[in-house]
């Protein structure tokens, strides 16, 4: 109990012993122990790149396109964000030099065998990967050899057809 005066007594502010404070691009963000650094983000206005993540999903790190830095006691590392936990007093940068370039070269990993025919496909203007492509990426593939071209669509059930190039 904290005294406030002779005569009252004021109630101890009650703590949460599950959460941490973070800091993301400068700014302090309350979070959850456990809560991914993916997450957190999400509550600021800095958006970070993501294909295969989703907030009702458990998290799954394959896309590797929201890679952050992060400052730990060896310097500053890239780590992917959607598979790393917050921790208290952890340092998060989304936007330097280093982590454009590593998501740009990501998505133009993801871009080598695709087949970036926009104008053709049925997602035309209403892709991810497409948006993605012009906004964190180079927005062509600089890969000249011939992309792998599979079978269309394949029926997986009488509703799913598979198109492995889309």
């Amino acid at each position: 109990m904290t005294t406030v005066d002779s005569n009252t007594t004021a109630p101890e502010p009650v703590v949460d012993p599950n959460a941490v404070s973070v800091t993301i691009n400068g700014k302090v963000v309350a979070a959850r122990k456990g809560e991914m650094i993916i997450a957190a983000a999400d509550r600021t206005d800095d958006f970070i790149p993501r294909f295969c993540y989703h907030p009702r999903m458990e998290p799954v790190g394959m896309c590797r396109q929201c890679l952050v830095e992060v400052v730990g006691p060896r310097g500053p590392m890239m780590v992917v964000s959607c598979m790393t936990p917050v921790a208290d007093g952890q340092v998060v940068n989304t936007a330097t030099e280093g982590v454009k370039k590593a998501q740009e070269g990501m998505l133009e990993l993801l871009l080598a065998n695709h087949p970036l025919d926009c104008p053709v496909c049925d997602k035309g203007g209403e892709c991810p990967l497409q948006d993605q492509a012009f906004s964190h990426g180079p927005g062509e593939s600089r890969f000249v050899e011939e992309k792998r071209h599979y079978e269309k669509p394949i029926a997986i059930s009488d509703n799913v057809y598979l198109d492995r190039e889309r």
